[in-house]
């Protein structure tokens, strides 16, 4: 399984590397890939032709290839890209190079804490290797089991629907309850824009599309009472979204289209399974002691990390003119 075939199940083993992995620390994950063209590079620099010079420092064909490959698809198919395509990565290394020079000048690579990121990246990238290797005997699915996931799930496919929401995000400790109050009798997400403006209270207006993908049934189905431009309330991470919807339509898919979509979740969920085993598996034959319980991180009975979802996110669903708030925890 190479690089750009990683599946999503890093939520069983967690940590920062998942979090570079999906887009957060994209500051860090720059740096680490600097680092890793002048370290991990330099001991096969000579196997490939050199493209460029940068302060001497060789930029050679192999690492254009890895650039390539880490940005999508196989390296076979990244030979027959366009050569502009090429110009631009090879473009990208020389900058990567550039500032790698600058930051080891000023020795930035000796912070501890970055040697500390450094460190846990190196970590969770071993441990990620280690559990796509038990994982590489894994079969895909057969077109039974996608047909079957297809059928179980008319919500996603066949009678999918897609949500037009207009929001004002907040921060989650901004909504207090005379903001809840204030939801109950406003009749307009612009009403509350003055009321949290008048409040001093910060917001950001967004308009945001949303498929019965990425909601739960209920949700979708008390949103759909609500109706048109009635207000409720959405809880995500460490954010309110105060939401009115504004348009509900049928955006129906052909299994032909989800076939590899499908393929992809169901395979990604018999990689969970299998990194979850092989901790829990682990777990049970290690020699564990929590030493320093007062540290207030130690259960009384510690989880099995892996044996939940843990992707998964809160919401709630307000009606508006004194409707009884009803809320819904969404795993």
């Amino acid at each position: 399984m190479s690089c750009s075939e990683r599946f999503d199940y890093l939520s069983a083993i967690g940590g920062a590397f998942s979090d570079v992995l999906r887009g957060k620390n994209v500051g860090i994950l720059m740096l680490l890939a600097a680092i890793s063209l002048s370290g991990c590079g330099d001991q096969k620099k000579k196997a490939g032709k050199i493209l460029a010079r940068v302060n001497g420092d060789e930029i050679t064909t192999l690492q254009l290839e890895a650039e390539l490959q880490h940005a999508g698809g196989v390296a076979e198919e990244n030979r027959m890209q366009p050569p502009a395509v090429r110009k631009q990565a090879l473009e990208a290394l020389i900058d990567r190079q550039v500032l790698l020079g600058e930051a080891m000048r000023e020795k930035i690579d000796r912070d501890p804490k970055l040697l500390q990121i450094i460190e846990r990246f190196k970590t969770q990238a071993i441990v990620q290797a280690y559990l796509e290797s038990k994982g590489e005997s894994l079969a895909k699915p057969s077109k039974a089991e996608i047909d079957a996931y297809f059928q179980d799930h008319p919500e996603l496919f066949a009678h999918r629907k897609v949500l037009d929401i207009e929001q004002l995000a907040i921060a989650a400790q901004d909504f207090s309850e005379p903001l809840k109050a204030q939801m109950d009798t406003a009749t307009s997400l612009n009403q509350m824009a003055a009321w949290l403006e008048q409040h001093k209270i910060a917001y950001v207006k967004t308009q945001l599309t949303y498929s019965s993908a990425d909601l739960p049934a209920q949700i979708i189905g008390q949103i759909k009472k609500l109706g048109r431009n009635h207000l409720f309330v959405l809880q995500d991470g460490q954010q309110n979204l105060l939401c009115a919807l504004t348009e509900l339509r049928d955006s129906p898919v052909t299994g032909d289209i989800a076939s590899a979509q499908i393929e992809r979740y169901l395979l990604n969920k018999k990689m969970q399974e299998v990194a979850a085993a092989e901790i829990a598996r682990l777990r049970s034959s290690a020699k564990l002691e929590y030493v320093d319980k007062s540290a207030g991180v130690v259960a009384e009975e510690a989880p099995v990390p892996g044996a939940a979802n843990l992707s998964g996110k809160q919401a709630a669903v307000a009606g508006s003119q004194n409707r009884t708030r009803e809320m819904a925890e969404v795993k």
